[in-house]
């Protein structure tokens, strides 16, 4: 029997919050059931690379009419072809099947919108992400083309997104937990908040590693190395410019070039990230023949350096939100062999759908300008 705890306006219980994986434009997405104030539950893109909560389904706007604030969330993508907007409204958020209920949290529900994760199992976007990419603006509402994006006002504050409002200001430790096994299907994955993060059995059952975590917005880590069969890249991660972060929303894990040409062509063997932790470095192993047979691999050339999805196919991970760290604990040796004897065909990753991911990091008043890889020689690579 599941206990349920109040914590000033938050009431969770110490379970588990079941996610789906679906495939959305030829990349997998991991999904979580989210409700807004008493209306139907929508299945909602988990993605730790942007913070607002955003429905798709335009028609909310009349049954929460009485709760729309005077502030409107308006975002545009890449080279400005992709993004919508939609008011903020203020009001209750339940995530899961009666798993977290948010009695005062702001969420958009998207008025127009151009390319966004709606449809193929997707009806909008949860961001777990810091405030800091939750841009508000104050507007009377946009008119945007029927057949495409308009503009976006300036924005006048920054909104805490409905997750980290909880985790971030309202539990002194907070946590936040997210398994998946790499399949695709109903079920598959799993998100703890809370303690429970801590005391489950992906976290339990194996050896933790904890990386220091950055607050500048995303997610972001300090990448070392990244080495291959021989081939090793040093890295100078820079949160402000050229940032190195995890993100759910991307389907793939960037790699440079010359690593993805050998693995990609078939060599086998062990792919290799050391991350910068508070007590010294921690390594991340991943299986060259399952990340080639998945798909799970694309060559990095500019932009932000994105370690993605599938790196839950590989590791159970908890954000320590206070204590700014990232744990990783390898998934099970069961999971790892079912994720290796997977229909190799199964998986085909559209590449427009890694460059809208790309996008969705690179642009706004947070833009990356430079490109991560600087230079590229066989012997030393340097990425800054």
């Amino acid at each position: 029997m599941f206990r349920t705890f109040l914590i000033c306006s938050f009431a969770f219980t110490s379970s588990a919050i079941p996610m789906n994986c679906v495939d959305f434009e030829g990349g997998l997405r991991l999904t979580v059931s989210v409700a807004p104030a008493s209306q139907s539950s929508y299945d909602c893109l988990l993605d730790t690379g942007s913070s607002t909560l955003a429905f798709c389904d335009s028609s909310l706007e009349s049954s929460l009419s009485t709760l729309k604030t005077q502030y409107i969330s308006c975002n545009l993508y890449g080279s400005g072809n992709t993004g919508y907007w939609g008011y903020f409204y203020d009001g209750t958020v339940g995530v899961g099947s009666n798993d977290i209920s948010i009695d005062s949290a702001y969420y958009s529900v998207m008025d127009q919108e151009v390319s966004m994760p709606c449809g193929s199992g997707l009806e909008g976007i949860f961001g777990v992400a810091f405030k800091q990419l939750d841009q508000a603006a104050v507007s009377s509402g946009l008119n945007w083309p029927s057949s495409g994006v308009g503009s976006c006002p300036s924005s006048s504050t920054d909104l805490v997104g409905p997750m980290m409002s909880y985790l971030k200001q309202n539990t002194p430790e907070g946590r936040l937990g997210i398994y998946w096994n790499g399949q695709t299907g109903d079920s598959t994955g799993d998100l703890y908040v809370g303690s429970t993060a801590e005391s489950n059995s992906h976290y339990t059952s194996g050896t933790v590693q904890t990386a220091t975590l950055g607050e500048t917005g995303y997610y972001d880590i300090t990448i070392n190395t990244m080495s291959f069969g021989g081939d090793s890249y040093s890295f100078s991660c820079s949160p402000s410019s050229a940032p190195c972060l995890v993100d759910t929303g991307t389907p793939v894990i960037f790699v440079p070039s010359s690593i993805y040409d050998s693995i990609s062509g078939g060599s086998t063997g062990t792919l290799s990230m050391t991350l910068a932790g508070p007590d010294g470095d921690v390594t991340l192993d991943f299986d060259a023949e399952t990340l080639n047979s998945n798909s799970y691999l694309t060559p990095y050339s500019s932009g932000p350096f994105i370690v993605g999805l599938p790196l839950w196919a590989f590791y159970y991970t908890v954000f320590n939100v206070d204590g700014q760290t990232m744990s990783f604990v390898e998934n099970s040796a069961a999971d790892l062999a079912a994720l290796k004897n997977k229909n190799k065909t199964q998986n085909v990753v559209d590449p427009r759908a890694i460059q809208r991911s790309v996008q969705r990091r690179s642009v706004g008043p947070k833009a990356i300008q430079r490109s991560v890889l600087k230079k590229a020689s066989r012997s030393s690579h340097v990425v800054v």
